[in-house]
């Protein structure tokens, strides 16, 4: 009977990991991040460290790909490794809270946004030679940066609106 019970409860807490490995993952693929390297993090997230091999047995990935989205997570910032002594395999943490990091996604993404700004007003200025404008194509380039010259301002104003709106909310880096 308590075996049974056990088992059940086992059952439960697997099923809302789940729930909760989906969440996050969802929420990292939202922010750009490949399906793959979101669970990862995912997992990182819920079981606090992990190995390559955890992860592994975790996901069913490849160990290639495990380090392949490690490596990438590492530099972007999301995980940190460090080395274990004994075994000297290394074990993967946040660095920060999941909070934190999206934190730091948000300015990743204004950045990026800058930079797309950067890039069309270069294209916009090699456009705006006269004898381009009668080459096929011309049209649904200018097309395209019209569109991308009202969304990007648009991107930009929903995200001060977010950070304003989440500013009370951000965490303090522990030291």
């Amino acid at each position: 009977m308590k075996n049974n019970k056990h088992r059940l409860i086992e059952r439960k807490l697997r099923t809302v990991e789940k729930r909760l490995i989906d969440l996050i993952t969802n929420m990292g693929y939202l922010k750009g991040r490949s399906h793959k390297a979101s669970e990862i993090t995912a997992h990182i997230y819920i079981h606090q460290e992990a190995t390559q091999k955890i992860l592994r047995k975790l996901t069913g990935y490849s160990l290639g790909t495990i380090s392949t989205a490690l490596q990438a997570l590492e530099k972007q910032g999301v995980v940190n490794k460090h080395s274990d002594p004994d075994t000297h395999e290394y074990h993967y943490e946040l660095d920060g809270t999941i909070s934190q990091i999206g934190f730091r996604s948000l300015t990743d993404v204004q950045r990026y946004l800058s930079q797309m700004k950067e890039f069309f007003r270069e294209i916009e200025a090699k456009l705006s030679h006269p004898h381009l404008s009668t080459k096929k194509g011309y049209e649904n380039i200018r097309r395209f940066l019209d569109e991308m010259n009202t969304l990007i301002p648009a991107y930009e104003r929903v995200m001060q609106r977010f950070q304003t709106f989440t500013s009370d909310f951000k965490p303090k880096r522990e030291v």
